[in-house]
């Protein structure tokens, strides 16, 4: 009982000493985040997957002068009877130059 509550003041300690570490500018510029949301359709599951990533940066392009490669979330919205057209949503969220 007494290990473990040590262990769990310890990891108290180390995650609030995580939680206040400050945020670092980015020292290359990109410090605008900007986020775009898009909808692509393929005739496959990764055409869709694509499609929708690839408009959803191009919007985030659009907005943004430069921006880094940043991250995804992507789900499938729609498949056709017989998996003939695949559509999904992606959310693209990037740092960027302002």
């Amino acid at each position: 009982m007494r290990e473990v509550t040590r262990l769990c003041l310890v990891a108290a300690a180390v995650a609030a000493g995580l939680a206040t570490a400050p945020v670092a500018a980015h020292a290359d510029g990109y410090d605008t985040p900007r986020s775009a949301t898009a909808v692509g359709a393929g005739s496959t599951y990764a055409a869709g997957f694509a499609a929708a990533q690839q408009r959803a940066r191009a919007a985030v392009l659009a907005a943004g002068h430069d921006c880094d490669a940043g991250t995804y979330a992507t789900t499938q919205t729609y498949v056709s009877p017989g998996g003939g057209t695949w559509v999904f949503q992606s959310t693209h969220n990037a740092m960027c130059v302002d």
